[in-house]
Protein backbone atom coordinates (compact mmCIF):
# COMPACT_ATOMS: atom_id res chain seq x y z
CA UNK A 1 0.00 0.00 0.00
CA UNK A 2 2.83 2.40 0.88
CA UNK A 3 4.49 1.70 -2.48
CA UNK A 4 1.28 2.49 -4.33
CA UNK A 5 0.83 5.69 -2.40
CA UNK A 6 4.41 6.76 -3.11
CA UNK A 7 4.07 5.91 -6.84
CA UNK A 8 0.90 7.94 -6.98
CA UNK A 9 2.72 10.69 -5.11
CA UNK A 10 5.44 10.85 -7.81
CA UNK A 11 2.82 11.08 -10.51
CA UNK A 12 1.07 13.79 -8.58
CA UNK A 13 4.31 15.76 -8.19
CA UNK A 14 5.10 15.49 -11.91
CA UNK A 15 1.56 16.51 -12.84
CA UNK A 16 1.69 19.46 -10.47
CA UNK A 17 4.94 20.66 -12.04
CA UNK A 18 3.45 20.49 -15.54
CA UNK A 19 0.31 22.33 -14.40
CA UNK A 20 2.39 25.06 -12.80
CA UNK A 21 4.89 25.50 -15.65
CA UNK A 22 2.53 25.10 -18.63
CA UNK A 23 0.57 28.32 -17.99
CA UNK A 24 3.86 30.09 -17.40
CA UNK A 25 5.22 28.94 -20.77
CA UNK A 26 1.97 29.84 -22.52
CA UNK A 27 1.92 33.25 -20.89
CA UNK A 28 5.53 33.90 -21.87
CA UNK A 29 4.92 32.94 -25.51
CA UNK A 30 1.82 35.09 -25.81
CA UNK A 31 3.24 38.10 -24.01
CA UNK A 32 4.74 40.27 -26.78
CA UNK A 33 5.92 42.87 -24.27
CA UNK A 34 8.49 40.53 -22.74
CA UNK A 35 11.53 39.34 -24.55
CA UNK A 36 11.85 35.74 -23.34
CA UNK A 37 13.59 33.21 -25.57
CA UNK A 38 12.70 29.54 -25.95
CA UNK A 39 16.11 28.66 -24.46
CA UNK A 40 15.18 30.26 -21.16
CA UNK A 41 11.91 28.30 -21.03
CA UNK A 42 13.76 25.08 -21.79
CA UNK A 43 16.18 25.85 -18.97
CA UNK A 44 13.34 26.35 -16.51
CA UNK A 45 11.67 23.09 -17.52
CA UNK A 46 14.96 21.22 -17.28
CA UNK A 47 15.52 22.55 -13.75
CA UNK A 48 12.05 21.34 -12.72
CA UNK A 49 12.66 17.92 -14.21
CA UNK A 50 15.99 17.62 -12.35
CA UNK A 51 14.28 18.39 -9.04
CA UNK A 52 11.63 15.74 -9.76
CA UNK A 53 14.39 13.25 -10.50
CA UNK A 54 15.97 13.93 -7.09
CA UNK A 55 12.60 13.43 -5.40
CA UNK A 56 12.17 10.09 -7.20
CA UNK A 57 15.48 8.95 -5.77
CA UNK A 58 14.53 9.85 -2.23
CA UNK A 59 11.19 8.05 -2.57
CA UNK A 60 12.94 4.89 -3.84
CA UNK A 61 15.28 5.02 -0.82
CA UNK A 62 12.34 5.24 1.60
CA UNK A 63 10.55 2.37 -0.14
CA UNK A 64 13.60 0.20 0.36
CA UNK A 65 13.66 0.92 4.07
CA UNK A 66 9.95 0.07 4.52
CA UNK A 67 10.39 -3.15 2.57
CA UNK A 68 12.83 -4.57 5.17
CA UNK A 69 11.19 -7.45 7.07
CA UNK A 70 10.12 -6.80 10.66
CA UNK A 71 11.72 -9.06 13.24
CA UNK A 72 9.70 -10.71 15.97
CA UNK A 73 12.43 -9.66 18.34
CA UNK A 74 11.09 -6.14 18.06
CA UNK A 75 8.01 -7.17 19.99
CA UNK A 76 9.11 -6.32 23.54
CA UNK A 77 5.93 -7.68 25.11
CA UNK A 78 6.48 -11.08 23.45
CA UNK A 79 10.04 -11.25 24.80
CA UNK A 80 8.80 -10.48 28.32
CA UNK A 81 6.13 -13.16 28.08
CA UNK A 82 8.75 -15.71 27.05
CA UNK A 83 11.10 -14.76 29.89
CA UNK A 84 8.52 -14.58 32.70
CA UNK A 85 6.16 -17.34 31.72
CA UNK A 86 2.41 -17.29 31.73
CA UNK A 87 2.05 -17.49 35.54
CA UNK A 88 4.19 -14.43 36.17
CA UNK A 89 2.96 -12.39 33.25
CA UNK A 90 -0.19 -11.16 34.97
CA UNK A 91 -0.36 -7.35 35.21
CA UNK A 92 0.51 -5.79 38.57
CA UNK A 93 -2.54 -4.82 40.63
CA UNK A 94 -3.46 -1.17 40.41
CA UNK A 95 -4.79 0.96 43.25
CA UNK A 96 -8.35 2.23 42.80
CA UNK A 97 -8.64 5.71 41.31
CA UNK A 98 -8.72 8.50 43.89
CA UNK A 99 -11.93 10.47 43.99
CA UNK A 100 -11.26 14.19 43.88
CA UNK A 101 -14.12 16.54 44.67
CA UNK A 102 -14.04 19.75 42.60
CA UNK A 103 -15.02 21.79 45.66
CA UNK A 104 -11.93 20.54 47.49
CA UNK A 105 -10.12 23.31 45.68
CA UNK A 106 -13.05 25.73 45.74
CA UNK A 107 -15.05 25.61 49.00
CA UNK A 108 -18.34 27.42 49.29
CA UNK A 109 -17.56 30.75 50.97
CA UNK A 110 -20.02 33.26 52.42
CA UNK A 111 -19.29 36.50 54.27
CA UNK A 112 -21.90 38.18 56.48
CA UNK A 113 -21.52 41.67 57.91
CA UNK A 114 -23.87 43.15 60.49
CA UNK A 115 -23.88 46.84 61.50
CA UNK A 116 -26.18 48.34 64.16
CA UNK A 117 -27.01 51.92 65.07
CA UNK A 118 -28.26 52.29 68.65
CA UNK A 119 -29.93 55.42 69.95
CA UNK A 120 -31.94 56.07 73.12
CA UNK A 121 -31.17 56.24 76.84
CA UNK A 122 -29.50 52.83 77.25
CA UNK A 123 -26.04 54.30 77.80
CA UNK A 124 -27.42 56.78 80.34
CA UNK A 125 -29.42 54.18 82.29
CA UNK A 126 -27.29 51.05 81.98
CA UNK A 127 -23.94 52.34 80.79
CA UNK A 128 -23.96 50.00 77.78
CA UNK A 129 -24.50 50.29 74.05
CA UNK A 130 -22.38 51.98 71.35
CA UNK A 131 -23.97 54.55 69.07
CA UNK A 132 -22.70 52.66 66.02
CA UNK A 133 -21.19 49.20 65.84
CA UNK A 134 -19.97 46.88 63.12
CA UNK A 135 -21.33 44.23 65.42
CA UNK A 136 -20.14 41.12 63.66
CA UNK A 137 -18.37 39.92 60.56
CA UNK A 138 -18.82 36.23 59.92
CA UNK A 139 -16.91 34.13 57.39
CA UNK A 140 -18.58 30.81 56.53
CA UNK A 141 -16.76 28.05 54.64
CA UNK A 142 -18.03 24.59 53.78
CA UNK A 143 -16.97 21.83 51.43
CA UNK A 144 -17.32 18.05 50.95
CA UNK A 145 -14.43 16.17 52.53
CA UNK A 146 -15.32 12.70 51.28
CA UNK A 147 -18.40 10.74 50.20
CA UNK A 148 -19.53 10.64 53.84
CA UNK A 149 -18.32 13.91 55.42
CA UNK A 150 -18.63 17.66 54.99
CA UNK A 151 -16.45 20.29 56.65
CA UNK A 152 -17.85 23.57 58.05
CA UNK A 153 -16.04 26.58 59.51
CA UNK A 154 -17.75 29.71 60.87
CA UNK A 155 -15.18 32.34 61.83
CA UNK A 156 -16.53 35.39 63.65
CA UNK A 157 -14.95 38.82 64.17
CA UNK A 158 -16.85 40.81 66.80
CA UNK A 159 -16.87 44.47 67.76
CA UNK A 160 -15.83 44.68 71.42
CA UNK A 161 -16.21 48.46 71.69
CA UNK A 162 -13.71 51.30 71.76
CA UNK A 163 -12.60 50.42 68.23
CA UNK A 164 -11.36 46.98 69.26
CA UNK A 165 -12.30 43.68 67.65
CA UNK A 166 -11.94 40.10 68.80
CA UNK A 167 -12.12 36.94 66.74
CA UNK A 168 -13.35 33.46 67.56
CA UNK A 169 -14.34 30.20 65.92
CA UNK A 170 -18.09 30.18 66.39
CA UNK A 171 -18.46 26.81 64.70
CA UNK A 172 -16.01 24.38 63.18
CA UNK A 173 -16.99 20.77 62.64
CA UNK A 174 -17.11 17.77 60.34
CA UNK A 175 -20.63 16.52 59.61
CA UNK A 176 -20.52 12.77 59.01
CA UNK A 177 -23.22 10.59 57.45
CA UNK A 178 -23.02 7.29 59.34
CA UNK A 179 -24.69 5.23 56.62
CA UNK A 180 -21.90 6.06 54.17
CA UNK A 181 -19.15 5.75 56.77
CA UNK A 182 -19.94 2.37 58.36
CA UNK A 183 -22.29 0.88 55.77
CA UNK A 184 -25.42 0.58 57.91
CA UNK A 185 -28.92 1.67 56.96
CA UNK A 186 -29.38 4.72 59.18
CA UNK A 187 -30.22 8.39 58.52
CA UNK A 188 -28.15 9.51 61.52
CA UNK A 189 -25.48 12.18 61.22
CA UNK A 190 -22.70 13.11 63.65
CA UNK A 191 -20.98 16.46 64.09
CA UNK A 192 -17.45 16.42 65.48
CA UNK A 193 -15.88 19.71 66.57
CA UNK A 194 -17.39 22.99 67.73
CA UNK A 195 -21.06 23.88 67.14
CA UNK A 196 -23.97 25.85 68.56
CA UNK A 197 -25.74 23.71 71.15
CA UNK A 198 -29.16 22.33 70.10
CA UNK A 199 -30.92 24.13 72.95
CA UNK A 200 -34.33 25.35 71.76
CA UNK A 201 -34.64 27.40 68.60
CA UNK A 202 -33.22 30.85 69.31
CA UNK A 203 -29.85 29.70 70.65
CA UNK A 204 -29.08 27.81 67.45
CA UNK A 205 -29.28 30.88 65.21
CA UNK A 206 -26.31 32.98 64.22
CA UNK A 207 -26.65 36.70 64.87
CA UNK A 208 -27.38 37.60 61.25
CA UNK A 209 -30.12 34.92 61.11
CA UNK A 210 -32.16 36.27 64.04
CA UNK A 211 -35.71 37.47 63.24
CA UNK A 212 -35.04 40.60 65.34
CA UNK A 213 -31.96 42.76 65.88
CA UNK A 214 -31.14 41.13 69.24
CA UNK A 215 -31.54 37.68 70.74
CA UNK A 216 -34.68 36.74 72.71
CA UNK A 217 -34.77 37.47 76.46
CA UNK A 218 -34.57 33.88 77.83
CA UNK A 219 -31.31 33.19 75.98
CA UNK A 220 -29.80 36.68 76.38
CA UNK A 221 -30.31 36.93 80.14
CA UNK A 222 -29.66 33.32 81.14
CA UNK A 223 -26.89 32.30 78.73
CA UNK A 224 -25.54 35.52 77.19
CA UNK A 225 -25.95 37.73 74.13
CA UNK A 226 -24.19 35.21 71.91
CA UNK A 227 -25.95 32.13 73.30
CA UNK A 228 -23.88 29.00 73.95
CA UNK A 229 -21.58 26.93 71.74
CA UNK A 230 -19.48 23.94 72.72
CA UNK A 231 -16.74 21.52 71.67
CA UNK A 232 -17.70 17.88 71.41
CA UNK A 233 -19.99 15.47 69.56
CA UNK A 234 -23.54 15.93 68.30
CA UNK A 235 -25.76 13.08 67.06
CA UNK A 236 -28.79 13.98 64.91
CA UNK A 237 -31.32 11.33 63.85
CA UNK A 238 -35.03 10.99 63.11
CA UNK A 239 -36.83 8.62 65.46
CA UNK A 240 -40.09 8.17 63.57
CA UNK A 241 -41.69 9.52 60.42
CA UNK A 242 -45.16 9.18 58.93
CA UNK A 243 -48.40 10.95 58.13
CA UNK A 244 -48.43 12.40 61.66
CA UNK A 245 -45.06 14.10 61.11
CA UNK A 246 -41.42 13.49 61.95
CA UNK A 247 -39.95 13.07 65.43
CA UNK A 248 -36.22 13.79 65.75
CA UNK A 249 -33.60 13.35 68.44
CA UNK A 250 -30.42 15.33 69.04
CA UNK A 251 -27.82 14.28 71.61
CA UNK A 252 -24.71 16.31 72.37
CA UNK A 253 -21.76 15.71 74.68
CA UNK A 254 -19.57 18.80 75.07
CA UNK A 255 -17.06 20.30 77.47
CA UNK A 256 -18.59 22.13 80.42
CA UNK A 257 -16.66 25.28 79.51
CA UNK A 258 -19.63 26.50 77.47
CA UNK A 259 -20.46 28.66 80.51
CA UNK A 260 -16.96 29.71 81.58
CA UNK A 261 -16.09 32.21 78.84
CA UNK A 262 -16.00 35.94 79.55
CA UNK A 263 -18.86 36.54 77.06
CA UNK A 264 -21.23 34.32 79.05
CA UNK A 265 -23.15 35.62 82.03
CA UNK A 266 -21.63 33.08 84.45
CA UNK A 267 -18.09 33.92 83.36
CA UNK A 268 -18.86 37.63 83.67
CA UNK A 269 -20.28 37.18 87.20
CA UNK A 270 -17.21 35.20 88.28
CA UNK A 271 -14.88 37.85 86.89
CA UNK A 272 -16.77 40.61 88.74
CA UNK A 273 -16.36 38.62 91.97
CA UNK A 274 -12.62 38.12 91.38
CA UNK A 275 -12.98 34.39 90.63
CA UNK A 276 -11.60 32.23 87.89
CA UNK A 277 -13.74 29.32 86.68
CA UNK A 278 -12.68 26.37 84.53
CA UNK A 279 -14.14 23.09 83.32
CA UNK A 280 -12.74 19.83 82.00
CA UNK A 281 -15.84 17.77 82.73
CA UNK A 282 -18.50 16.84 80.17
CA UNK A 283 -21.91 18.38 79.73
CA UNK A 284 -24.88 16.62 78.09
CA UNK A 285 -27.67 18.12 75.97
CA UNK A 286 -30.74 16.24 74.69
CA UNK A 287 -33.46 17.65 72.45
CA UNK A 288 -36.56 15.94 71.09
CA UNK A 289 -38.62 17.73 68.44
CA UNK A 290 -41.67 16.93 66.35
CA UNK A 291 -42.47 18.54 63.00
CA UNK A 292 -45.81 18.17 61.24
CA UNK A 293 -46.93 19.69 57.96
CA UNK A 294 -50.71 20.08 57.85
CA UNK A 295 -50.56 21.00 54.17
CA UNK A 296 -47.96 22.66 51.88
CA UNK A 297 -48.77 26.06 53.42
CA UNK A 298 -49.05 25.30 57.17
CA UNK A 299 -46.66 23.54 59.57
CA UNK A 300 -45.83 23.24 63.25
CA UNK A 301 -42.70 22.29 65.19
CA UNK A 302 -42.51 21.70 68.93
CA UNK A 303 -39.42 20.81 70.93
CA UNK A 304 -38.17 20.00 74.42
CA UNK A 305 -34.54 20.34 75.55
CA UNK A 306 -32.61 19.34 78.66
CA UNK A 307 -29.02 20.26 79.60
CA UNK A 308 -27.04 19.00 82.58
CA UNK A 309 -23.55 18.41 83.89
CA UNK A 310 -22.85 14.70 84.13
CA UNK A 311 -21.03 14.88 87.47
CA UNK A 312 -20.64 17.20 90.44
CA UNK A 313 -17.45 18.83 89.13
CA UNK A 314 -18.67 20.24 85.82
CA UNK A 315 -17.39 23.76 86.62
CA UNK A 316 -14.70 24.46 89.24
CA UNK A 317 -13.75 27.81 90.79
CA UNK A 318 -10.23 28.70 91.87
CA UNK A 319 -11.65 28.85 95.42
CA UNK A 320 -12.19 25.10 95.25
CA UNK A 321 -15.99 25.10 94.92
CA UNK A 322 -18.02 23.26 92.27
CA UNK A 323 -20.85 24.50 90.05
CA UNK A 324 -23.31 22.11 88.42
CA UNK A 325 -25.44 23.64 85.61
CA UNK A 326 -28.88 22.40 84.60
CA UNK A 327 -31.36 23.90 82.14
CA UNK A 328 -34.60 22.89 80.44
CA UNK A 329 -36.51 24.46 77.60
CA UNK A 330 -39.73 24.22 75.59
CA UNK A 331 -40.32 25.83 72.20
CA UNK A 332 -42.97 25.95 69.48
CA UNK A 333 -42.96 27.45 65.97
CA UNK A 334 -46.00 27.85 63.70
CA UNK A 335 -45.77 28.97 60.06
CA UNK A 336 -48.82 29.82 57.94
CA UNK A 337 -49.05 31.10 54.36
CA UNK A 338 -52.01 32.28 52.33
CA UNK A 339 -50.48 31.18 49.02
CA UNK A 340 -47.15 30.29 47.45
CA UNK A 341 -46.17 33.97 47.07
CA UNK A 342 -45.77 34.20 50.84
CA UNK A 343 -47.52 37.53 51.15
CA UNK A 344 -49.83 37.57 54.14
CA UNK A 345 -47.83 34.76 55.81
CA UNK A 346 -47.61 34.49 59.60
CA UNK A 347 -44.87 33.26 61.89
CA UNK A 348 -45.56 32.57 65.57
CA UNK A 349 -42.85 31.45 67.93
CA UNK A 350 -42.65 30.92 71.67
CA UNK A 351 -39.84 29.74 73.91
CA UNK A 352 -39.53 29.02 77.63
CA UNK A 353 -36.16 28.46 79.38
CA UNK A 354 -35.54 27.54 83.00
CA UNK A 355 -32.12 27.07 84.59
CA UNK A 356 -31.05 25.66 87.94
CA UNK A 357 -27.41 26.13 88.91
CA UNK A 358 -26.00 24.52 92.03
CA UNK A 359 -23.26 26.95 93.13
CA UNK A 360 -22.40 24.99 96.29
CA UNK A 361 -20.67 26.69 99.23
CA UNK A 362 -19.68 30.37 99.17
CA UNK A 363 -16.71 31.06 96.91
CA UNK A 364 -16.42 34.86 97.02
CA UNK A 365 -18.36 37.93 98.09
CA UNK A 366 -20.99 38.83 95.53
CA UNK A 367 -20.96 35.40 93.90
CA UNK A 368 -24.07 33.19 94.20
CA UNK A 369 -24.24 30.25 96.61
CA UNK A 370 -26.54 27.25 96.89
CA UNK A 371 -29.19 26.50 94.29
CA UNK A 372 -30.30 29.37 92.09
CA UNK A 373 -33.25 28.96 89.72
CA UNK A 374 -33.97 31.41 86.92
CA UNK A 375 -36.62 31.36 84.19
CA UNK A 376 -37.58 33.35 81.13
CA UNK A 377 -39.99 33.34 78.21
CA UNK A 378 -40.47 35.01 74.84
CA UNK A 379 -43.29 35.28 72.25
CA UNK A 380 -42.94 36.50 68.65
CA UNK A 381 -45.56 37.23 65.99
CA UNK A 382 -44.43 38.21 62.48
CA UNK A 383 -46.39 38.95 59.30
CA UNK A 384 -45.20 39.34 55.73
CA UNK A 385 -46.80 42.49 54.33
CA UNK A 386 -45.11 42.58 50.94
CA UNK A 387 -42.84 40.58 48.65
CA UNK A 388 -39.80 41.56 50.74
CA UNK A 389 -41.22 43.32 53.84
CA UNK A 390 -42.03 41.90 57.28
CA UNK A 391 -43.40 43.46 60.47
CA UNK A 392 -43.45 41.85 63.89
CA UNK A 393 -43.70 42.21 67.64
CA UNK A 394 -41.92 40.41 70.44
CA UNK A 395 -42.50 40.39 74.17
CA UNK A 396 -40.82 38.52 76.98
CA UNK A 397 -39.28 38.51 80.44
CA UNK A 398 -36.40 36.76 82.13
CA UNK A 399 -34.43 36.55 85.33
CA UNK A 400 -30.75 37.35 84.93
CA UNK A 401 -28.36 34.45 85.68
CA UNK A 402 -26.14 34.97 88.75
CA UNK A 403 -27.96 38.22 89.53
CA UNK A 404 -31.02 39.54 91.30
CA UNK A 405 -32.16 41.48 88.22
CA UNK A 406 -35.25 40.72 86.19
CA UNK A 407 -35.84 42.17 82.70
CA UNK A 408 -39.12 42.71 80.82
CA UNK A 409 -38.96 43.66 77.16
CA UNK A 410 -41.33 44.69 74.37
CA UNK A 411 -40.20 45.23 70.79
CA UNK A 412 -41.72 46.12 67.44
CA UNK A 413 -39.74 45.78 64.23
CA UNK A 414 -39.85 46.10 60.44
CA UNK A 415 -37.56 44.17 58.08
CA UNK A 416 -36.97 44.90 54.40
CA UNK A 417 -34.94 42.71 52.07
CA UNK A 418 -33.62 44.55 49.02
CA UNK A 419 -32.62 41.09 47.81
CA UNK A 420 -31.00 38.02 49.34
CA UNK A 421 -27.79 39.97 49.87
CA UNK A 422 -28.90 43.14 51.68
CA UNK A 423 -31.39 43.72 54.51
CA UNK A 424 -32.46 46.73 56.57
CA UNK A 425 -34.25 46.33 59.91
CA UNK A 426 -35.65 48.98 62.25
CA UNK A 427 -36.60 48.00 65.82
CA UNK A 428 -38.02 49.97 68.71
CA UNK A 429 -37.59 48.42 72.15
CA UNK A 430 -38.55 49.10 75.76
CA UNK A 431 -36.69 47.36 78.60
CA UNK A 432 -37.76 47.40 82.21
CA UNK A 433 -34.94 46.30 84.49
CA UNK A 434 -36.02 45.55 88.09
CA UNK A 435 -33.69 44.99 91.05
CA UNK A 436 -35.15 44.77 94.57
CA UNK A 437 -38.02 47.06 93.67
CA UNK A 438 -35.92 49.64 91.76
CA UNK A 439 -37.00 49.92 88.15
CA UNK A 440 -34.97 51.36 85.31
CA UNK A 441 -36.95 52.16 82.17
CA UNK A 442 -34.82 51.94 79.05
CA UNK A 443 -35.88 52.99 75.56
CA UNK A 444 -33.78 52.36 72.54
CA UNK A 445 -34.04 52.46 68.78
CA UNK A 446 -32.03 50.00 66.70
CA UNK A 447 -31.29 50.26 62.98
CA UNK A 448 -29.59 47.20 61.54
CA UNK A 449 -27.89 46.78 58.17
CA UNK A 450 -26.97 43.23 57.18
CA UNK A 451 -25.27 42.31 53.93
CA UNK A 452 -23.54 39.27 52.58
CA UNK A 453 -21.66 38.08 49.55
CA UNK A 454 -20.73 34.66 48.34
CA UNK A 455 -22.68 31.45 48.83
CA UNK A 456 -25.22 31.42 51.65
CA UNK A 457 -28.36 29.58 52.74
CA UNK A 458 -31.86 31.12 52.70
CA UNK A 459 -32.87 33.11 55.77
CA UNK A 460 -34.57 30.71 58.23
CA UNK A 461 -37.57 33.00 58.80
CA UNK A 462 -38.37 33.66 55.16
CA UNK A 463 -41.51 31.55 55.45
CA UNK A 464 -42.23 31.81 51.74
CA UNK A 465 -39.00 29.99 50.89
Amino acid sequence: MLRILMRDGRAALFGAAVLVLAPLASAQESDTTKDKSNDELRALLQQALDELHDLHGRVDELEGQKAAPKSDDDDLEAQLQALLGEDEAEPAPQSPPRTVFPSAYNPRIGVFMDAVTNFGNEKEKLGTGDSFSLRETEIDLSLPLSPFAEGVLVYSIEDQGNGEFGSTIEEGYASITLADLIGVDTPARVRVGRFRLPFGRNNRLHTHDLPQVDRAAPVTYQFGEEGISGNGLLLETPLASGDAGTTSLELAAVNGDVFTGSEGLLGEAASDAGLSITSDAPLGVARVSHFVSFDPLHDLEVGATYLSGVNGHTIVTDAGTDIVPRAAGLDATVRMRDDESGQGSWLFQGELVRTNFDFGSPAAAGFPTGNEATSGWSLTAQRQIGPASYVGVRTGASDVLASTDKVHEQSAYWSWYADEFFRVRVQGQHLSVADFGADESVWRGLVQFTWNFGAHLPHPYWVNR
